[in-house]
């Protein structure tokens, strides 16, 4: 019984601090240098202001296109640098992120826009004038200041990506490093991404805390996968003024990117087959929890309430084979394994671990 009482101590203060520390919070925005010559552009049909020397191919950018982008900005940045592709981790990248989107005003879809953000957004666009435009057009400007951010971002991760060519510090896999396809889809938006890495973060950390090894396929590892689509999906709803469906789909392309090749191949195998399964499970799970209202009226499971439930599960998850789990989604084909990598959602709420 003493046991139990110190678990459920631990869960409360753990998550507790969780969500004081990841959970979205403003910061400053720094004032831009009035001494860069600048141009005016249209951007989803308003007048933006943007450096006369910004990439224009950066906005609007399909995945395709970004792929193009980095692949061209890597190889000038490493072309001195030869050997293998040095394997991203979330603590590297996390901090960039961070360091980036704070330059740039707090937007999410629960709070106005602040008053100390507006004087930046009034010279950025010069056709909004009012505090109450700018609220109408959050996601608009948001999306504007995604791709302003994004150029910074890919040329500090370019760079650190050089330093470890050049340092030998190329390891992995591991739970903690990006694949290929999951790292640009991330760069794609710096925002989405920024919560996304926190919550795999958060994920990695929880799981060690009470599994001590959460190891491919054991239950430690359900619990990690589960829980890191889950708080995903809650970070970006509370830290962005993202829709339900867009944090479902960019939690959802992020994790399953996570289980391919760094060549984009699906992986088919056990361990695929079982984290594929848990984060469907825990997609459908904060998708049937959450009322999709909009900003405040918005109501889905908080930190706490997301660790405790996936604890139980995987706590109490049964082992099964690969079979099992592709029977449950259609069989072993390649329709099934399709819908493990592109569905949002699935029938299941269960978590499993897989047969060693």
């Amino acid at each position: 019984m003493q046991k139990v009482l110190r678990k459920a101590v631990l869960i409360a203060v753990f998550g507790a601090f969780v969500s004081s520390c990841h959970d979205p919070q403003t910061g400053e925005v720094p004032t831009p240098n009035a001494a860069i010559k600048s141009e005016t552009i249209a951007f989803k049909g308003e007048r933006v202001v943007i450096p006369a020397n910004f990439p224009k191919e950066l906005f609007e950018q399909t995945q395709e296109e970004f792929d193009l982008y980095y692949r061209t900005v890597s190889e000038d940045g490493n072309k001195r640098v030869s050997g293998e592709a040095p394997l991203l981790t979330y603590e590297e990248l996390l901090p960039i992120l961070v360091k980036n989107n704070a330059k740039y005003p707090t937007i999410t879809s629960e709070d106005g826009i602040l008053e100390k953000d507006l004087e930046r957004i009034f010279k950025d666009f010069p056709d909004i004038e009012t505090h109450e435009e700018a609220n109408e057009k959050r996601a608009l400007i948001y999306d504007f200041y995604q791709t302003m951010c994004k150029r910074n971002v890919v040329a500090e991760v370019v760079a650190l990506e050089k330093a470890k060519r050049e340092s030998g510090r190329i390891l992995g896999p591991d739970s903690g490093d990006l694949t290929t396809p999951e790292k640009n889809h991330l760069l794609l938006n710096p925002g989405y991404a920024q919560w996304y890495v926190q919550a795999a973060k958060d994920a990695i950390d929880l799981a060690a805390t009470f599994y001590g090894n959460a190891t491919i396929g054991n239950k430690g590892n359900a619990f990690k996968h589960s829980t890191w689509n889950a708080l995903s999906i809650r970070y970006i709803l509370k830290g962005s003024p993202a829709s339900e469906n867009q944090a479902v789909d960019f939690t959802q392309d992020g994790c399953s990117k996570h289980e391919q090749t760094n060549n984009g191949a699906q992986i088919h195998d056990k361990d695929s087959a079982m984290d594929l399964h848990n984060n469907m499970s825990a997609r459908e799970w904060m998708e049937n929890e959450t009322s999709w209202g909009f900003g405040p009226f918005r109501k889905m499971p908080s930190v706490d309430d997301i660790i405790n439930n996936l604890l139980g599960k995987a706590n109490s998850c049964a082992m099964h084979s690969m079979t099992d789990i592709l029977n449950w989604h259609g069989g072993n084909n390649s329709v099934t394994w399709n819908n493990l990598y592109n569905n949002l959602y699935s029938p299941n709420q269960h978590l499993v671990h897989v047969v060693p």
